[in-house]
């Protein structure tokens, strides 16, 4: 949204401009040349036949002098120059714990997506957010570096703690409070809390929480974990807050001590920034992207190793 309020701007130019039809989208209309609506709930199939068929044939009737893909892919045979924005770190990451625990359906998006890039269409240049993803993309699928363009994702809007959320100094808290903000993913890692909350419970004399922000019916897997942490007892440790939308961020963020993240790959990572400005300390995954983010600002652990993920929290405590 941010990019094509910048382009309405461009008054010399003309857009045609291809969104799904949603609320968020509704405003979008005077200030392009033609926009073009398509429903959001289409299948893999549909959307391949949109982007390979129709796509090209709105190219052609326009005259396009470019093509700008902001989703992943581009069609295998554009007729313009194209640019694409790869955000998805399946396309550059093997990562065979977290594979495992795909569906059959994010399996077939994953396979496709990494046959696309290697058979790249020649007059296709890729943009990425980070020097790790330009890496990957070149070790992964030998893609020359000329074809690709480094644009670092602005951060998110920052927020700062509102005056109501902070807490009255009343003494000290209950429990030492870890906040994981994530949704579920099977990249995201989260069935290791598991196992580090079962060891840190033996480990430490102080009490403690790990404070999650699922919803059960996002994922097939998010409520096997959510029943898995209730069948094994862990509900006051492993502790579901649900869905938290961006105005309680503040909230959740005064709430915690420390914050977690267990991924195994990823593309930027906003919930480090987000972290970084609320002052809290950070512990996360040793993985490539998460030091070029992080620097030495984040204690690191290994993501597959549950007393790795304990031990990292036992010495934050």
């Amino acid at each position: 949204l941010n990019l094509l309020s910048r382009f309405a701007r461009h008054w010399e130019h003309e857009f045609v401009v291809l969104i799904p039809d949603l609320p968020q989208y509704a405003s979008i209309s005077c200030n392009f040349h033609r926009v073009v609506r398509f429903r959001p709930d289409l299948g893999q199939v549909k959307r391949h036949l949109i982007l390979n068929r129709d796509v090209p044939r709105i190219c052609q009737n326009e005259r396009a002098a470019a093509l700008l893909c902001l989703g992943n892919f581009s069609p295998r045979r554009p007729l313009c120059p194209t640019v694409l924005l790869l955000q998805n770190a399946w396309n550059v990451y093997r990562e065979p714990a977290a594979e495992k625990r795909l569906t059959l359906r994010e399996k077939l998006t994953v396979a496709y997506g990494r046959r696309f890039y290697r058979r790249l269409p020649p007059d296709t240049r890729v943009v990425v957010q980070t020097p790790v993803m330009e890496k990957r993309l070149v070790s992964y699928h030998g893609l020359a570096r000329q074809k690709i363009e480094v644009i670092p994702t602005a951060p998110p809007v920052r927020v700062t703690f509102r005056q109501n959320d902070i807490r009255p100094d009343a003494g000290p808290k209950a429990a030492f409070d870890f906040l994981c903000l994530s949704h579920y993913a099977a990249h995201k890692n989260l069935e290791a809390l598991v196992g580090a909350a079962a060891i840190l419970r033996r480990l430490s004399p102080i009490r403690f929480r790990c404070l999650l922000t699922l919803s059960a019916g996002e994922h097939p897997r998010a409520r096997k974990l959510l029943d898995r942490i209730r069948r094994e007892g862990m509900e006051h440790i492993l502790v579901n807050l649900g869905p938290v939308s961006r105005a309680e961020l503040s909230r959740v963020y005064a709430q915690a001590d420390a914050c977690l993240q267990t991924t195994l790959l990823e593309t930027v990572g906003f919930a480090y920034d987000e972290t970084m400005q609320f002052g809290r300390p950070l512990l996360t995954s040793d993985r490539d992207f998460s030091w070029a983010r992080c620097g030495d600002a984040a204690i690191y652990f290994d993501p597959l190793d549950s007393a790795s993920i304990a031990a990292a929290m036992l010495n934050v405590m």
